[in-house]
């Protein structure tokens, strides 16, 4: 009763050809396709959008499957396969998704989703060997779908429907591109055991401010008993290439049997890096005929308000009875608006400063300062040696105050006759 329910919402789709255009049996029984073999580079094709992702006329399956809902979709549509089947395709990180939720007349159901990507492909382009993957929320309410993939480095062999969903074409966790197998029909454990690696990233998803750098650590494991050296690539989002900088050391790692091995990885952004919650970094291994990708997500965000400071001259030269000056210079960071308070302190520099019975003595003009959103104020600090001053070498160490913000400077006073 429930299903015939939910049939209402998504009606079963009568599929369009009396003879199934792929040769291989369908591992779900409420599918009645045949699935065709083929690969994820076959689903999408080599026709690479400006971000790198498959476009929508380079893909071999044109067009997919009118309704990614359907619990019954058509074989093939316009003479073209929609069934197929992908052997020896692996997570491009470790998790899935679980999103899309919506009500049906059992309950409330959503989709799985997750990336895959072929360890075999060549391409250059990490987006042109992935293919976004979901298990449908229709087919779980109808009891036809299968269960969540396990989260696994193993190598999975899917059947699913092919389809284009153009409304994510411009994310990066859908590897800019509208090609999707959704929804996946089964899935199951690859048979194909060999000596292989795996790369796993910790944290599994980087944040760095504009103007910061931030770090992460890569890790090489050996499964099934792999033993050489892994070739380390990485790269980021094409879009901002120009403004952020990876990194990785060292660049290769060598590992015995079983064992593992980390490289550090180093993101830098400018600070005219375009803030954005979902850039990606791709990562790639490589090892004679075995490469693997791993892409992570990067946050690109505004850093809190802020200011610098400095002191020009940073050292000078003030004779006993005198006074020696130094411009301060505060500039506003991040749209920092506030005061901000200056103090100084004077300690010897070297022996014969040590034995003076009185240090020279700074103050500013002015000791407190206002700065404007992004704009600059000045300060100017004095230095004064009383005629008891012993000439020498003195530090003026300068703070600058404001909340909970402080930078430091420091001004070099040669003290001379």
């Amino acid at each position: 009763m429930v299903f015939s329910v939910l049939l209402g919402t998504y009606p079963i789709l009568v599929n369009s050809s009396a003879v199934a255009p792929g040769s291989l049996p369908s591992w779900n029984p409420a599918v009645s396709c045949t699935a065709l073999l083929t690969t994820i580079e076959g689903v999408i094709g080599n026709q690479a959008n400006a971000n790198g992702g498959a476009t929508y006329g380079g893909g071999g399956f044109i067009p997919g499957i009118p309704n990614k809902r359907a619990t019954s979709p058509p074989c093939s549509v316009n003479g073209n396969a929609t069934f197929v089947e992908i052997h020896g395709v692996q997570m491009d990180s470790l998790t899935y998704s679980i999103e899309d939720c919506a009500p049906y007349p059992n309950g409330n159901f959503c989709d799985t989703t997750f990336n895959a990507q072929d360890p075999n492909c060549t391409s250059s382009d990490v987006y042109l060997c992935t293919i976004h993957m979901e298990i449908d929320q229709a087919w779980k309410s109808a009891g036809i779908a299968p269960q969540n993939p396990p989260v696994t480095t193993q190598l999975l062999d899917i059947q699913g429907f092919v389809y284009w969903d153009p409304e994510h074409v411009g994310g990066s966790g859908h590897s800019y591109s509208g090609w999707e197998i959704h929804p996946v029909s089964a899935w199951r454990l690859s048979s194909t055991t060999k000596t292989d690696f795996s790369l796993t990233m910790n944290p599994g998803s980087l944040s760095v401010a504009q103007g910061s750098p931030t770090t992460g650590t890569l890790t090489i494991n050996s499964l099934n008993s792999f033993a050489g050296t892994v070739t380390l690539t990485v790269s980021v989002t094409p879009t901002i290439a120009n403004t952020t900088s990876v990194s990785l050391n060292p660049a290769s790692a060598s590992i015995g049997s079983g064992g593992s091995a980390t490289s550090i990885l180093t993101v830098q952004a400018s600070q005219s890096a375009p803030v954005f919650n979902y850039w990606a970094v791709r990562l790639k291994g490589i090892s004679g005929n075995v490469t693997h990708t791993l892409l992570i997500t990067l946050a690109i965000t505004k850093p809190p308000p802020d200011f610098s400071l400095s002191a020009n001259p940073s050292s000078m030269a003030v004779s006993i009875g005198s006074t020696g000056t130094s411009s301060i210079t505060l500039t506003s960071l991040y749209n920092f608006t506030g005061t901000v308070s200056l103090t100084a302190s004077v300690s010897p520099a070297d022996t014969t400063a040590s034995l003076s019975p009185v240090n020279p003595t700074a103050s500013f003009s002015p000791a407190i300062v206002s700065l404007s959103a992004n704009g600059t104020g000045m300060s100017t600090l004095s230095v004064s040696a009383s005629l008891l001053t012993t000439p020498g070498t003195y530090t003026v160490a300068i703070t600058a105050n404001s909340g909970t913000i402080s930078h430091s400077a420091t001004v070099t006073v040669t003290i001379t006759l």
